[in-house]
């Protein structure tokens, strides 16, 4: 940018023109913002013009002054100066500040209604910002105050305050191994801009140069898809539902109808809609638990195979005691389930407007004892029969029927007959079925129990609000979680829905999801299709010879299973809410609506 181009932007930005009179913006118009040093190489050309400070423009960067450049310029440091400005900018972003009352008329503005349902194609006009990139913006534009380390993010109350956002998504390119991406209308984000200007008597704008590229995309060229409807969020717990409800990918969105002219310009808009700058400094500091995470879930998948007795234990001197052949579907399996373990999967359904008032307990069991001497068959599902479910409706909240985010269908339970129980029946009937388990031949002493869920974390805090408290469970030897299973087999830090995880390993059939006692069958299915196909994939039938070296198993990650091990002994309840040693895939992810593993909850 030449000097007399930026000093115009100077004037044009800061509303001042004499001020800047004979200033020389050479000595720090062009310095890398705090922490993005020399050292820092862009992955290519493209990242490169992204993460120039040129092309981010002048967005409050007085803070590059010196005292002494500051004095000569007559800025100072005082009130009204520029360094006040970034620190109200600052305040705001963390919600520190409320809104003055002369922009009270900004602040009525209210968006009409997008007409549009969960799904539907947005329009080829409306051009789009990722959310993740409001979320970031005074973290990457705005700047750092005197080198201190400020609020990174505008907060999801903060954006919510007073605000609706109209929500859109798109899915990306299964290879780019990217969540779906959330992005907003950009004139949403323009006002949002304009009102923090007229509060804090900033300059705020959306960058020039080629940064602004990422602020107004424009999708759907050469019948590339275009982002669909999510829905309006009109607070932080909306948005964070809505995100989990973003639906699977729509047929009419195949990236093999696209051109080649508009996959790749499709491709770009996805890699643009990254805000994790610093995302490898990132993934190096949480590598050590991200490769502790993929072996635990490893660990969980080969005790669940044990219990099915798809896989025999290793003694103490590295020998599998139990046989090695190749597994045959069609054929009982050659070890006896270890430990002869009672499967309960649960499911619990709340409303979506009061996640504290629970709707519908979903149970489904699997007795171990009813599967030795039977054939899997092909995917576990000769062993589906097995399994039992109930559907428990809570007659005091049987009047909320889900329908905003998912579609509740509490009435369409396909493995039984629902049963209306008080709020109060609750909790004993799952004490007695989880804590007094017993064999079917009878006995005193309670069987050991292995509770399985899809995203174990959620229904373990349901349960809490049921007053059952897993971790106080006798008999619960084992907490398995689906979803973690499937990505230990997809290996990918990525969490997929149930519907994914069944269709992965050939269950298709299945119907009527969010029901709960639909779900927790399904979860069960889930789990067994999952052990058998990992249990084919994992080359059992051949001799174990030796350990994988630690240096190859870091190399990979976490994700190399050693076959001489059986999966150690069960681990309980890890930390008490199903987690892996306080690992989560979003430590790596930063906060990029693509990122691997994004936790919108920040």
């Amino acid at each position: 940018m030449e000097d007399a181009e930026f000093l115009a932007r100077l004037r044009a930005n800061t509303g001042d023109t004499a001020v800047w009179d004979g200033f020389d913006p050479t000595a720090w118009r062009c310095l890398q913002p705090e922490g993005d040093g020399p050292e820092v190489v862009a992955k290519d050309q493209e990242d490169a013009a992204y993460a120039s400070d040129d092309s981010a423009g002048m967005i409050l960067n007085l803070h590059k002054l010196t005292p002494a450049e500051k004095a000569a310029n007559g800025l100072g440091g005082g009130e009204g100066g520029g360094s006040s400005k970034r620190n109200k900018a600052r305040q705001y972003a963390a919600g520190e500040t409320a809104f003055p009352r002369e922009v009270a008329e900004l602040k009525k503005i209210e968006w009409k209604e997008t007409g549009l349902a969960m799904g539907d194609a947005s329009a080829k006009s409306t051009t789009f910002v990722p959310f993740a990139l409001v979320q970031n913006y005074p973290n990457m534009f705005v700047g750092k105050a005197n080198g201190a380390r400020a609020e990174p993010l505008f907060k999801l109350e903060t954006l919510h305050e007073k605000r609706v956002w109209d929500l859109y998504y798109t899915h990306c390119p299964p290879d780019m191994g990217m969540k779906p991406v959330v992005l907003v209308p950009t004139y949403q984000f323009e006002h949002l801009l304009q009102v923090v200007n007229a509060k804090l008597d900033t300059q705020l704008t959306i960058p020039p140069g080629r940064n602004e590229e990422r602020f107004r995309m424009s999708f759907g060229l050469g019948n590339a898809p275009r982002p669909r409807f999510l829905g309006r969020s009109e607070s932080a717990r909306t948005f964070l539902d809505l995100v989990k409800a973003i639906p699977e990918p729509h047929p009419d969105d195949d990236l093999s109808k696209a051109t080649q002219l508009g996959l790749e310009e499709f491709r770009k808009l996805i890699k643009r809609s990254r805000a994790d700058r610093k995302r490898g400094k990132r993934s190096d500091r949480n590598r050590s638990k991200r490769i502790k995470a993929h072996q635990d879930w490893g660990r969980s998948v080969k005790r669940v195979q044990r219990y099915l007795g798809l896989r025999g234990r290793t003694a103490g001197d590295g020998n599998v005691v139990g046989k090695l052949a190749a597994l045959d579907l069609d054929m009982p399996t050659v070890d006896e389930p270890e430990g002869f373990v009672l499967f309960v999967a649960i499911d619990i359904e709340a409303w979506e407007e009061n996640q504290d008032l629970v709707t519908e307990v979903g149970i489904a069991m699997l007795d171990t004892t009813e599967i030795q001497g039977v054939a899997p068959g092909e995917g576990g599902q000769k062993w589906f029969p097995h399994i039992r479910g109930r559907h428990i409706r809570v007659k005091e909240n049987s009047w909320v029927m889900n329908s905003r985010y998912v579609r509740g269908c509490a009435d369409a339970f396909d493995f039984g007959t629902s049963e209306f129980l008080l709020l109060s029946q609750v909790e004993p009937l799952i004490t007695d079925l989880i804590d007094k388990a017993t064999t079917p031949a009878g006995g005193s002493s309670p069987r050991p129990v292995v509770l399985v869920f899809h995203e174990s974390s959620s229904d373990i805090k349901y349960l809490r609000v049921l007053s059952y408290h897993v971790e106080a469970a006798p008999n619960v030897v084992e907490v398995v979680d689906t979803r973690e299973m499937h990505q230990y087999m997809a290996r990918s830090n990525d969490s997929a829905s149930l519907a994914t995880v069944l269709s992965s390993v050939g269950i298709r059939s299945f119907r009527h999801l969010h029901n709960a006692g639909n779900d927790a069958v399904y979860t069960l299915q889930a789990m067994v299709g999952l052990a058998v196909k990992m249990r084919g994939m994992s080359g059992w039938a051949r001799t174990v010879t030796g350990h994988v070296p630690y240096s190859e198993l870091k190399e990979k990650d976490g994700w190399t299973s050693n076959e001489d091990t059986d999966g150690g002994e069960p681990v309980g309840l890890r930390g008490g809410d199903g987690s892996h040693g306080g690992y989560r895939a979003s430590e790596d992810a930063g906060t990029s609506s693509g990122g691997e593993g994004q936790d919108w909850e920040n």
